[in-house]
Formats: C-alpha cells, sequence, structure tokens
C-alpha cells in the first residue's frame, strides 16, 4: 500500500504538469489552481489508505468475527469451515488469517452478510454443513478508546449495526458517530479531513505510533519514542555545583572577621579543600570566586582567598586576571588603599632588565583596573600615578589604560593633566587618539569651566588625527556655544547634518544651549524653526533652553508661547525651565501665576524645587511689593524641601525688608546669614534662574 501511495503521488503530480495550460492563457491561474487542488486531493486519498495498516484492518476483520460468532453464523465468515460468504471470499478449507486486502471485503461486507441469513432463518436451519469451530485470534495488545473503555470484551456489542466508514472510524480510536445524510457522512467526528496538511499528517502518525508498542529502529516516530522512554529531569532536584560555586559557598559560611582582623590561612584553606576531599580546581576556578566574592559584597573573603594562593604558590599562584577580579571588588576607600598597596608592590619587585613574576604582572589589565578602583575612591592623583608608574617601568600602555585615566581625570575636572596624558597618547607607538579620549579631554576643560581653552583644543581636532563621532560632535558643539563661539558651533553643527551621522533632538538642543546661555533670542527661533523642518520632536529640554532665551533676552511675551505650547505637547517641564518661567512672570509682577506654577511642581508633575526656583518666586513677590509672601516662601523652602537660602535669597530679602521699614526682620536676616557664613554652609553663587543645562 505504501509503495501504491508513492506512485499515486508521482502520477498525481505528473498528471497537474501536464493538465496545466499553456503560460499565454488567460485562464492559466485558475486551470493551475484546480490542477494543484487534484494534485492535493488525489494525494490525500493515497496517504488515507497508507495510513489502514495491519492492525487497523486485522481490528476491523476480528469484530467481523466477533459479531458472527454471536449470531451464530456458520457460513458467512471467511475463518470458518463452511462455504464462504455471498461474495464467494473463504472457502470451506480457508484457516488462515486473511491479507491486508482480503480484509477490506471482510470489513466490508461482513454486515450484509449477516443481516441477509438473519432475515432468512431457514437458510441457516436447511443447512447440513456442521458449524465449524473458528480458530481463536492470536492475542493482541490491549486497545483503549478515547471514550475510556478497553479493547476486549463486548466489542460485538459496540460495533453491531455498524457500515464499513463508522468502523474504520472506530478503529481510528474516535468511537462510534451517528450519520445521517451524505454531507454528514463526510464530517464525521474523529474521521480525517480529506484536504489534510502536512502538519495533520506527522500528528496522525504520532498518534498511531503512541498505539504501537515501543521498538527499537529507525521509522517515523521512533525518535520520539526513544525521547519519551528517557528519564525525565526531576524540577526539585537540585544539579551539583561547580567548583567555583562551592568555594564561594564555603567562603560564605566563614564568620566575618572584626575590625582590623583578617581570616586565618587554615581556615580559608579548609574552606577551599577540606581535608579528604578529592576536588579539582585550578587558579581560573579562585579567580571566578574572587569576582563572584566581590560582586556580592565580601571583600575580606576575596582578599583572604587571594593571600591563600599568594602562600599556595604552584599551580594556584595569582595572575593577572586574579589583581583584577581583586581590583573590581574594591569598593570602599579602604579596600582600594589594599588594592593600591599590592600595586606598588608589584612595582617595588620589578627589577630593570630582569624578568620575575613582578615583571609579568605590572601589565595593562592591572593597571587599568586599579585605576578604576582608585577613580571610584575619587583619587585622581593616586591613578594618574599608576599611570606613570607603567611609563617609568618601560610598559607600553593600551587604549584601555588611556581610557580609564582620561575618565578619572574627566571627573575630578583636571584639565591639564588630561591634555598631557592626550599628548602623550598621541606619541605613544601603536596607540592612536580615539574619540572617546579626545571626548573625555573636552569634558575635562568643561567641568572646570575653561570653555575657551576646551574650544580651542577643538578647533585643533586635525593635529591629533582624530576620527570625530557622533559623541564628539556633541561634545564640541557644546564647548563651542558655551565658549560663545557661535559660528564654530554652527560649523560643526552644519557638517554634522552634511556628513552620514544622524541629527537628533539632542544635537538641536546643544546648538540651541549656546544660543541660550548669551540671550540670544533670534538665534534660537531660528535652529527651533529647522527642527520642526526637520520632523523632530522637541522635549523638555528643547522648551528649558527656548525659556531661558526667552528670559535672558527679556522675550517674556514669547516665553507664555513657549510655555503653553509646551502644555500642548503635554512634556512634564524640567526644573530650570519652571524656575526660567516664574523669573519671567515675576518681571511682568505676576506673581500669582508664579506661585500656581510653585504648586503645580510640588502637586501635580512632581518636579524637584531647588534653591533657585525658591529665588526667582520671592523675587516675583518682591517686585509685586509683597514682602510678606516673600517672607513665607523662605519659611516653605526651609520647612517643605529643606533647603538652606543662599546669598541671593538673603541680599533680595534684606533689601526688600529696609525698603519696607521692616528693619528689625531686616537685622535677623543679617544675623542669620552671618551665623551661616561664619559656619561655611553659605552658598554664594546660585542665583540659578536663568541657567541652563
Amino acid at each position: 500500500v505504501a509503495r501504491a501511495s508513492v506512485h499515486i503521488m508521482a502520477l498525481s503530480r505528473a498528471m497537474a504538469r501536464t493538465l496545466a495550460p499553456p503560460r499565454g492563457d488567460a485562464h492559466h491561474h485558475r486551470a493551475c489552481v484546480r490542477s494543484r487542488r487534484a494534485a492535493v486531493v488525489a494525494r490525500s486519498r493515497a496517504w488515507r489508505r497508507s495510513v489502514d495498516s495491519r492492525e487497523h484492518m486485522r481490528s476491523a476483520f476480528d469484530e467481523d468475527a466477533d459479531d458472527d460468532d454471536d449470531a451464530g453464523d456458520v457460513g458467512g465468515s471467511s475463518r470458518d469451515g463452511g462455504g464462504g460468504d455471498a461474495y464467494g471470499r473463504g472457502g470451506a478449507t480457508s484457516r488462515r488469517r486473511p491479507s491486508v486486502s482480503s480484509a477490506y471485503g471482510v470489513a466490508r461486507s461482513g454486515v450484509g452478510v449477516n443481516e441477509r441469513e438473519r432475515s432468512d432463518g431457514s437458510r441457516n436451519a436447511s443447512s447440513s454443513v456442521p458449524p465449524a469451530t473458528p480458530i481463536a485470534p492470536s492475542p493482541q495488545p490491549q486497545q483503549r478508546y478515547y471514550d475510556g473503555s478497553s479493547a476486549g470484551g463486548g466489542r460485538g456489542a459496540r460495533t453491531a449495526g455498524m457500515n464499513r466508514r463508522q468502523k474504520y472510524v472506530m478503529a481510528r480510536g474516535a468511537g462510534a458517530a451517528s450519520t445521517t445524510t451524505h454531507r454528514e457522512k463526510r464530517t464525521v467526528e474523529g474521521e480525517m479531513d480529506l484536504r489534510a496538511t502536512k502538519s495533520s499528517h506527522g500528528a496522525v502518525a504520532r498518534h498511531i505510533n503512541a498505539q504501537k508498542p515501543s521498538v527499537r529502529g529507525g521509522g517515523r516516530g521512533a525518535g520520539q519514542q526513544q525521547y519519551n522512554a528517557q528519564p525525565q529531569h526531576n524540577p526539585q532536584q537540585k544539579p551539583p555545583l561547580r567548583a567555583g560555586e562551592r568555594i564561594v559557598l564555603a567562603m560564605e559560611s566563614i564568620e566575618t572577621p572584626a575590625a582590623g582582623e583578617r581570616i586565618a590561612w587554615d581556615v580559608v584553606g579548609a574552606a577551599v579543600n577540606p581535608q579528604g576531599a578529592q576536588f579539582k580546581f585550578s587558579t581560573s576556578t579562585l579567580n571566578f570566586a574572587i569576582k563572584e566574592l566581590g560582586e556580592r559584597g565580601s571583600f575580606d573573603r576575596a582578599y583572604a582567598l587571594y593571600l591563600w594562593m599568594s602562600r599556595k604558590r604552584g599551580r594556584f599562584a595569582p595572575n593577572e586576571f586574579t589583581y583584577v577580579a581583586l581590583a573590581g571588588a574594591a569598593q570602599t576607600s579602604n579596600h582600594v588603599r589594599m588594592v593600591q598597596s599590592l600595586w606598588r608592590k608589584l612595582i617595588e619587585d620589578t627589577i630593570d632588565g630582569e624578568e620575575n613574576a613582578s615583571t609579568t604582572l605590572v601589565c595593562n589589565e592591572i593597571a587599568s583596573a586599579v585605576i578604576a578602583a582608585l577613580n571610584r575612591a575619587s583619587d585622581w592623583s593616586g591613578a594618574y600615578q599608576v599611570f606613570k608608574d607603567m611609563r617609568e617601568k618601560g610598559k607600553a600602555r593600551n587604549l584601555y589604560t588611556y581610557t580609564a585615566v582620561l575618565t578619572a581625570l574627566r571627573d575630578e575636572a583636571k584639565a591639564d593633566e588630561a591634555m598631557a596624558v592626550l599628548n602623550d597618547m598621541r606619541a605613544e607607538p601603536g596607540v592612536q587618539p580615539t574619540s572617546l579620549a579626545f571626548a573625555l579631554t573636552l569634558s575635562a576643560f568643561d567641568n572646570s569651566r575653561r570653555w575657551i581653552e576646551g574650544n580651542a583644543l577643538a578647533m585643533r581636532i586635525k593635529q591629533y588625527d582624530v576620527r570625530p563621532d557622533t559623541t564628539l560632535m556633541h561634545a564640541i558643539i557644546t564647548m563651542a556655544g558655551r565658549a560663545g563661539d557661535m559660528a564654530h558651533a554652527s560649523d560643526v553643527f552644519n557638517a554634522m547634518r552634511q556628513s552620514t551621522m544622524i541629527v537628533t533632538t539632542y544635537t538641536f538642543n546643544a546648538l540651541l544651549g549656546g544660543y541660550a546661555r548669551y540671550g540670544d533670542w533670534d538665534g534660537c527661533v531660528e535652529v527651533y524653526d529647522e527642527m520642526k523642518r526637520s520632523r523632530l520632536q522637541p522635549d523638555s529640554y528643547t522648551f528649558t533652553q527656548l525659556i531661558s532665551a526667552a528670559e535672558r533676552s527679556g522675550e517674556y511675551v514669547a516665553a507664555d508661547g513657549v510655555w503653553a505650547e509646551m502644555l500642548r505637547a503635554r512634556i512634564i517641564p524640567h526644573t530650570v525651565m519652571c524656575g526660567a518661567y516664574i523669573h519671567c512672570l515675576g518681571c511682568q509682577s505676576r506673581d500669582l501665576e508664579a506661585e500656581a506654577v510653585m504648586e503645580k511642581m510640588r502637586n501635580f508633575w512632581d518636579v524637584p524645587r531647588n534653591a533657585a526656583v525658591y529665588n526667582a518666586l520671592i523675587g516675583a513677590h518682591v517686585r509685586s511689593g509683597e514682602v510678606t509672601r516673600a517672607l513665607s516662601v523662605l519659611e516653605e523652602m526651609q520647612r517643605i524641601d529643606g533647603l538652606m537660602p543662599t546669598e541671593i535669597t538673603f541680599a533680595v530679602l534684606i533689601r526688600a525688608c529696609q525698603e519696607s521699614a521692616l528693619t528689625k526682620r531686616a537685622a535677623d536676616l543679617e544675623s542669620m546669614r552671618d551665623s551661616l557664613a561664619n559656619a561655611g554652609q553659605l552658598v554664594q553663587d546660585l542665583s540659578g534662574a536663568g541657567s541652563s543645562m
């Protein structure tokens, strides 16, 4: 049957290709669809015949035999010793099991023969042939159907009065189904649709294989059976620990030492390699344990494990990755000092011109890790010294070491040292200054508020042969804007737009910041219009720069338009933007509106307030002649937000009290200012109302 199905499928494909009309025919598409549909139906029918395996036909044959036995037939079954059925199948000497092809006939004709014989009772009575004993069927594995009934006794009652199609469905395990019309017969529950797909073929094949006993070998579904036979993983059973994880757990079980004490060497040895245990591990395993302990905040245990490795030596001797893991675990100042002392010991043990263990450990991996640890402790001088130690020992510094030391100098606003490192990077053989290194140097000048010098360095970028990226271009635009060189900022911005770099909202904000810092409202409007033509969405920083430019240029009415546009865009305002807009409202004597903005910051937007915002509100009340309200804002500033008044706060309020004949209150404010100044808690430079990002 399987071989015939293959031939039928090949024939259907050939018929589909033969019956297809020429390409030029107008009905080519519909004809091809019809031919493909006919091929699919033919293949489905062939597949349906192939799945009627010997097991299903044998079960259908047994059902007919049981029906014949229950009815007392003597001449209808092919198992009988009688004269065969109405179709001439099965003679008196036919006592063997029929083949698959003969089983089709039995399944098709058995019911009809029994019904005719039962209707003619005289035929059985006049038969001279004695009833023969039927051959007992071979024992078959008990099958269980979907409805819960098992194959075996009572099967004749289950299939009594069924036609061939219903018995086929029953053999497939779908149970008996009632059929009334021709359309319902084609949609019997459990019967396969002739328009079967490839996925349904596989599902039926898996169902048939599931009914068979598991055997070794190939065939469809064999791999799935072997997979089902494998023992499944028990989720409650934990997998065995790896060597590094075991060491970490053993080290964590050690009690934390007291301040100033260290874990004993024998305690660490008992945790790492218990007596009598057969554990295999190496330096890499111990390095993993040190790194994991550092991430869990157990630097003391990690350091104790390092000391054990240093004492054991041999195959457990620390390597460069051991020092990197230990430096990464140092988070506090005391821990960083311990790592720094290890570095100093490596440098002192290194002898020029001789190769030893310490010489090989003085490398860029350890140097960059130690520099990063010192940067976490805000020790820029120690980080810079590690950088110079590498040069003194004749070690070539790579890109990671330069980037680490420039990051430390950027965070501490050390512009001169960063400039020296950048020049060393240009002179170092095999190392080329990168855009990140140049941007870090510019940030060092920016943090030290040396914008003019930083802008001059940015204009000499070609001397360093640096290929700029988007981050570096943004840093140059910001530096030029803060230095007041808007021509340079505009040139860099236009060059960025003409290149392959992507211009974003952040790029426009960097250019807007330069115009806003010096109160160039017209320049801000031009850049903002270009931003809208580029179909970029403004954010809170965009509106912050626009309102700051309007405040500094005196365009207070324009600030109202920007504020209204920001509210329509449903953007939560920035703290600086709120302070600038409150200052604009105060300059127009609109102190009540300014106070409403402050209330929205506190209760609606949940925007943090700073001293600059409170100074702007105090100035708005003073310009409106409301000195009492201004004094109440000073109390709210300390009571609600816990902010200390600044030099600007005292200057505005003392002058307002003196002009309003509140001399006693002015004297109290002066006394309060002097006490804060003597304690070193008085902030001198925080006007903030017009500051930008």
